[in-house]
Order: structure tokens, then C-alpha cells, then sequence
């Protein structure tokens, strides 16, 4: 009954807001409702394969939604062996079919709840600080970059991974390029424009090259958490993440 009742609810959104393709895959979205991931998966590939539909986005989408479902249920382990990292390849297929995020409102909480599940790893990857683990969190970073390109946290994060495996030259340009945007948040780049998961990401990426620094020079790395101060030091009306004092605490021990 839930689960009726919830198709119901998405197919009148997706009637309220005018969106036809939408109503278009209604059999995709009843696969998806009832759990039946694996039958999803198999029509969204059909969709994706026929010259009619091939150029919609929202098969891509399903697929990549169904792909991580699956990855979490043992039963699909040995059919789908794959189907975490083939999530984020679909999602990133999904992507460069919607150029123009047209469907951001169905996509954007599955692309935030997949955000902070990467985000775990990408730390883990820090604390664990081996070649090893920042070669996985690098690719993993990047099918990010194609998800969601306006994720200025993620391109400083690559930077910086890129660095830490001993390709400073490109890192180092892709450091100075992140973080003359983060130079432009509060400007020309509104805070409360950016994502939950684009907050997130970017106070994590300011904190993670400012501890990196720390290293080297204490005075560097409290300039680069100067850069985030106005936005994570104390609470803001435009802030989307549950606030936290670790920015605090860390700029102040600084």
C-alpha cells in the first residue's frame, strides 16, 4: 500500500510540474518503486540501446539508481559484482545526457545521498593515507567531477590527491583552478545556490589541504581556512548541512 501510495504521489509531481518524459518511463518508476531493481536495470539498457530513446536522460538515471540499490542487497552479488561502481559510471552517463540538469529535482537527492556515502571513503582515504587508497578515492573523485561538475570542493580534493601521488605538475594547476573559485563563493558564486553536498564537500576539501599544509606552514594553512570562515565558522540562514563545530575548532586551533 506505502508503495502505491508513493508511486501515486511521484506520478502526480511529475504531471504537476509538466515534465513529459517523466510520464514516459512510468514502468520504470513501478519497476523501481517495487523493488525489482534487476528488471529495471534491464529496461533502462533497452531504452539507452533503441535510436528512439537513446538520448533521453532519465533511463540512465533508473539505471544508475537501480545499479546502487543493488549494490547493497547480497542477492545481487554475484550477477552484479560490479554494481557500486557501475552506479557512479551510469550516474556520470546520466549527467552528459542532461547537460542542463533538467531533471534536478528527481536526480539531486539520489546524486546527495550518493555524495556522502563517497564522501566516507574519500576520508578513509585520508586517514588511511596510502598510495593504495588515494588512487581509489582519485577515481572515484573523478566520476564525481562528471555527476556533478559544479562540485568546486571535489575538483580541490582532486587537486590535492593528484598531488599526493606524485603528479604535482597537473595537481598543482588543478589546486590553483579550485581554488579560484573558492575565491568566487560569496560572490559571484551564491553559498545558498550550491547543494547540500557542494557545502559539505567544500568545507571538507578547505579542511583536508589546510591539515596538509599544516605540515609545512602553519600560517598558510590558516589562510586557506580563512577562505571558508565566513561560511562554516558559526551558522548561516543559507547553511543546508546540519551545522557542526569542527571548522570552528580547527581554525581555532589554528
Amino acid at each position: 500500500m506505502k508503495k502505491f501510495l508513493f508511486a501515486g504521489f511521484l506520478f502526480l509531481l511529475c504531471a504537476k510540474t509538466g515534465i513529459v518524459t517523466a510520464q514516459e518511463y512510468q514502468d520504470l518508476l513501478m519497476l523501481y518503486v517495487d523493488e525489482k531493481y534487476d528488471k529495471c536495470l534491464s529496461k533502462c539498457e533497452k531504452y539507452t540501446e533503441s535510436d528512439k530513446t537513446k538520448n533521453d536522460a532519465l533511463p540512465f538515471l533508473y539505471a544508475s539508481m537501480c545499479l546502487y540499490e543493488m549494490s547493497k542487497d547480497h542477492k545481487y552479488i554475484n550477477d552484479y559484482p560490479n554494481a557500486y561502481a557501475d552506479a557512479l559510471a551510469w550516474a556520470g552517463k546520466y549527467r552528459k545526457k542532461d547537460k542542463s540538469y533538467t531533471y534536478k529535482s528527481e536526480a539531486q537527492p539520489y546524486i546527495e545521498k550518493l555524495k556522502y556515502e563517497i564522501l566516507e571513503e574519500i576520508d578513509n582515504a585520508f586517514l588511511e593515507a596510502t598510495e593504495k587508497s588515494y588512487k581509489k578515492a582519485l577515481g572515484t573523485i573523478k566520476k564525481i567531477l562528471v555527476f556533478d561538475p559544479e562540485c568546486i570542493g571535489t575538483e580541490l580534493l582532486r587537486g590535492e590527491i593528484e598531488i599526493l601521488l606524485k603528479n604535482k605538475a597537473e595537481g598543482t594547476k588543478m589546486v590553483i583552478a579550485a581554488m579560484k573559485k573558492v575565491d568566487e563563493v560569496g560572490k559571484t558564486i551564491e553559498f545558498g545556490s550550491m547543494s547540500e553536498t557542494q557545502q559539505v564537500y567544500l568545507k571538507f576539501a578547505l579542511m583536508t589541504k589546510a591539515k596538509l599544509t599544516e605540515k609545512t606552514s602553519k600560517t598558510q594553512a590558516r589562510d586557506i581556512m580563512g577562505k571558508g570562515h565566513q561560511f562554516f565558522y558559526k551558522e548561516r540562514p543559507d547553511q543546508k548541512y546540519e551545522y557542526s563545530t569542527d571548522f570552528k575548532e580547527y581554525y581555532d586551533k589554528l
